[in-house]
């Protein structure tokens, strides 16, 4: 049994085959989910690397925006003086992409704890707006945001959450479906393929494969050409890979609305050996 001896990350692993271990876990933060942290055994021998993740950088003002996609998902909500750090830990979700005469509302939320993955709705008192209103406008109580009819595309603006001691701000968006049709979150038909896709306007991608909490698995970058069809999609970080991945191929938007990418290999998750495994051709369904 590992027993934690110390809150900032020291861990004592007794009854081993060759004596007790002493770990200590530095944390490194990585885009898009979870740290992976490094291991250092100061007693007994090596020790594998593993993976913990008491942390989404969803949680981070400087966390990357797109981890911010996710919808809040419990119906337990807490008091602002519930959240431990609340100028650092308290986000903003809601839609980071929108097209024109699109709404979306726009929630605070936060975690129960500081190491806490979970993140609940937080009740306290918020003077919502948006800047530059011109093309965008906001429900001031409700923080309900809407897209001008004829907002032009790229056009960005900022949502800001007031709740006295400090504000919470996000960046939205203004992008094109018949533009960029890849847009959005999307999920795998098949239940042994890839769980979430999130794809965003400003051309950032992350896949998760076996979710749990905000973890995601690989993130990276792509490009598309919508008059070939073609896609590449190259991650620049990740906490897993599958083998034999492929990110170079074509993609289409089918007639029931469905993101299909076909020679490309995102991986699948093998119960058998709980690791990625290679899976080629993927079809999804774009989450609302």
């Amino acid at each position: 049994m590992t027993v934690n001896i110390d809150l900032l990350g020291v861990y004592l692993l007794p009854n081993m085959l060759d004596g007790d271990y002493t770990v200590i876990v530095t944390p490194k933060y990585v885009a898009y989910g979870c740290f992976q942290p490094s291991v250092l055994v100061v007693a007994g021998a090596d020790v594998l690397e593993f993976n913990m993740a008491p942390l989404p950088v969803a949680l981070l003002q400087s966390g990357p925006p797109m981890a911010w996609y996710y919808s809040l998902v419990s119906r337990r909500i807490l008091a602002l003086d519930e959240i431990e750090f609340a100028a650092t830990s308290l986000v903003m979700v809601g839609q980071n992409d929108m097209q024109d005469g699109e709404s979306s509302r726009m929630v605070l939320v936060g975690p129960a704890c500081l190491r806490c993955a979970e993140l609940f709705g937080v009740v306290t008192q918020v003077e919502w707006s948006v800047s530059p209103s011109t093309d965008a406008s906001i429900e001031v109580e409700r923080g309900m945001v809407t897209i001008s009819d004829g907002a032009p595309v790229g056009s960005k603006f900022t949502v800001t959450a007031d709740v006295g001691a400090f504000v919470v701000t996000k960046s939205v968006t203004v992008y094109s479906a018949e533009e960029n049709p890849l847009v959005g979150i999307w999920t795998g038909l098949d239940t042994d393929n890839v769980n979430r896709l999130v794809t965003t306007s400003s051309g950032e991608f992350a896949v998760t494969v076996n979710p749990y909490g905000n973890y995601q698995d690989y993130w990276g970058f792509y490009t598309f050409d919508v008059a070939t069809g073609d896609v590449e999609l190259t991650a620049d970080g990740a906490n897993q890979v599958a083998p034999d991945g492929q990110g170079t191929g074509t993609f289409i938007i089918n007639a029931a609305g469905n993101l299909v990418l076909e020679s490309i290999c995102l991986g699948k998750w093998d119960a058998l050996t709980q690791s990625l495994i290679k899976n080629c051709e993927h079809e999804f369904q774009r989450l609302p």
